[in-house]
């Protein structure tokens, strides 16, 4: 009998827990934002976002994509290739690997991203898709910061 009750007791516990809201996921900042390589088939970037959770416990932040723009320049979609783990109201840099075509890019944009001396706007938009086990969300990301690009 007490078996019973301590498995039901369990399940509350679970179900009330998981009613609890997700806190809005921030992007906070541009880390970086690095060209690794410039050819003819087009660059190869990694742009590093701040990320921030304001929530007491800890979750994934599952395969993501972004569409980045440098000083008017759409370059392509930045993407988080493998799942993360967030810990609980912590603030963590990650990753996103950027991989544009030449036939996406105005060749005038490409000799302006040769300028080392690039500072610019850089804009961040996409979705975040974040969870803990079946529960998960998607948070509207749309972040406008100014970085110089690192060759």
């Amino acid at each position: 009998m007490t078996k019973y009750f301590i498995l039901i007791a369990y399940i509350i516990t679970i179900a009330f827990s998981s009613c609890k809201e997700f806190e809005e996921i921030q992007v906070i900042d541009v880390d970086s934002f690095h060209v690794n390589k410039i050819t003819a088939e087009g660059i190869e970037a990694e742009i590093n976002l701040k990320i921030k959770n304001p929530n007491t416990y800890g979750f994934s932040i599952y395969p993501s994509e972004f569409d980045i723009s440098f000083s008017g320049m759409r370059l392509g979609k930045a993407k988080l290739h493998k799942r993360v783990h967030i810990g609980a109201n912590c603030e963590r840099v990650y990753t996103f690997k950027l991989k544009s075509k030449l036939s996406d890019l105005n060749p005038l944009d490409m000799i302006r991203l040769l300028n080392s001396d690039n500072l610019g706007k850089i804009e961040v938009k996409g979705d975040l898709k974040a969870g803990k086990f079946y529960l998960k969300k998607i948070f509207n990301v749309n972040y406008t910061d100014k970085v110089k690009i690192l060759q």
